[in-house]
């Protein structure tokens, strides 16, 4: 592939990427906040210039979805304006960019999975940052991909660890249940990921485990594995405390993904399983 780039090195999907293409390509560098501020466009320049990667995997993004409602402004700046100014660095150098993005950008008034040609209407602060880092990349970089992924697991601090944490100090998490998205085991995204920049392909494409369910449903899910006995308490997110609005739905369909590539990823379920079984 020659020369990689991966930002958000220390980010659950970024180190887990950086990890991935480590084994499989030459030259691959990395970079987190510490290192290079995105948000310094001539520092970008700069750093890019000296680089000169052929990819970049972009998975730097101010993700904490009610900090960014919170701080409107660092939102923007880590979603948008890092993005804009690596999409215009990516651009200087003809290098291939794979942005990653969000199931937010949608706002949950459809009824059925959402495809690629949808039209995005975020809610919150994060799903308007993102999808504005979107047509950042779409308008100023040629070979790009942007890939959308939700609700992903698989790493240390994840949705899977706070349900284990709860359960082991015996409490009943409250988990809600007027959202439903589709689970990403992010061991189970990386060879696509790795697939779709590889391609060429220009574009959006959408990226989960197959299936869909709330985050009750998922708590529900792990405890049954765990063989534990706690009760998660089926909750709203107004319940829980959440203060950024979420889509009623943002299941998304990956049917592009499997029709262009020939593969369909196996069931949250299923992998969820696999996790539990590998941690413990």
């Amino acid at each position: 592939m020659g020369g990689i780039l991966v930002t958000g090195a220390c980010g659950r999907l970024g180190a887990s990427l950086f990890e991935f293409l480590s084994s499989r390509e030459g030259e691959v560098r990395a970079v987190s906040r510490k290192g290079l501020d995105l948000s310094d466009k001539a520092e970008v320049s700069k750093h890019l210039a000296a680089l000169r990667p052929d990819f970049i995997f972009h998975t730097a993004a101010m993700t904490d979805v009610d900090r960014c409602e919170r701080d409107p402004g660092r939102a923007w700046r880590d979603n948008l304006e890092a993005t804009r100014n690596l999409a215009e660095a990516a651009a200087a150098l003809k290098a291939r960019l794979i942005h990653f993005s969000t199931d937010y950008v949608f706002d949950g008034q459809k009824s059925s999975p959402y495809i690629e040609l949808d039209s995005p209407n975020p809610l919150s602060v994060y799903g308007k940052t993102k999808l504005a880092a979107e047509r950042a990349v779409s308008s100023l970089v040629e070979n790009y991909a942007i890939i959308r992924v939700a609700w992903l697991f698989g790493v240390k601090d994840d949705f899977v660890s706070f349900v284990k944490e709860e359960i082991d100090q015996g409490s009943s998490p409250k988990l809600a249940t007027d959202h439903q998205g589709s689970p990403g085991y992010i061991p189970d995204l990386l060879p696509p990921i790795y697939e779709i920049a590889r391609s060429g392909v220009i574009g959006i494409f959408h990226l989960t485990n197959s299936g869909y369910c709330d985050r009750f449903q998922m708590g529900q899910e792990i405890i049954r594995i765990l063989g534990s006995r706690v009760e998660p308490m089926p909750s709203t997110g107004a319940e829980i405390g959440f203060i950024a609005p979420r889509p009623r739905q943002s299941v998304l369909s990956c049917r592009k993904y499997e029709e262009s590539f020939g593969h369909t990823l196996r069931s949250w379920q299923e992998a969820l399983r696999a996790y539990l079984k590998n941690t413990g």
